[in-house]
């Protein structure tokens, strides 16, 4: 186990390797950059800590069967259960919800390049659902879609800038964490079974008729 240097680490490095140990294991990821309203983008000193300590933290969340990941393109490091446990398992329309934030996530790099981030509202997403790809028939409730918004938050997918998630006008930033969340293979596997789900649900009510 490569933690021997914790023994003459410093209090401060020491408070920081918890820290950032407890927020993979809540949290699921860490970014390179965060979203700050008044800055901008700015540098995550989780961040700089874990590519500078990457081993160390990794043999130690081993001991706890998760596997330290990191993606150096779009900036991120994340841990997977080496058990396949702990999975976050999202309802259908929770499900409808990241999909959406992960097309308009590539929609927006596709335009602005991998160094920017991808803003968007609520009502944006709402329009992806129920619109756009018609991935769920109607839009969810607001307190539904604030519910999904929350969970997707608390583990590093989205970052709220401004307003509250059960308000249309309410901005976020999704970050590139969504990349690893939903694959792209994923993506299109998903949408397909949700619009299947959705055409049988259909065909079953016109029958009822």
């Amino acid at each position: 186990m490569n933690v021997d240097w914790l023994s003459s680490a410093s209090q401060r490095d020491i408070d920081q390797f918890k820290s950032v140990c407890n927020q993979l294991l809540s949290r699921t990821y860490v970014v390179r950059t965060l979203y700050r309203p008044d800055k901008g983008r700015v540098a995550n000193p989780d961040y700089t800590f874990l590519s500078i300590h990457y081993e160390q933290v990794r043999d130690y969340l081993a001991l706890l069967d998760w596997d330290l990941r990191k993606d150096d393109m779009n900036g991120y490091f994340y841990i997977l259960n080496t058990d396949e446990a702990n999975r976050c398992n999202f309802d259908k329309k929770e499900t409808a919800i990241l999909l959406a934030i992960r097309m308009i996530y590539d929609e927006n790099q596709e335009r602005l390049g991998l160094e920017q981030d991808a803003i968007c509202t609520v009502r944006d997403v709402l329009e992806k659902v129920v619109t756009d790809y018609a991935i769920l028939p109607s839009k969810p409730n607001m307190e539904e879609v604030k519910r999904a918004l929350t969970r997707l938050e608390n583990h590093s997918i989205i970052q709220r800038i401004d307003g509250k998630y059960n308000k249309g006008s309410c901005k976020f930033s999704i970050l590139p964490t969504v990349l690893s969340a939903v694959s792209a293979d994923k993506l299109n596997m998903i949408v397909s079974v949700l619009r299947k789900e959705e055409n049988d649900e259909e065909t079953e009510e016109d029958s009822a008729d």
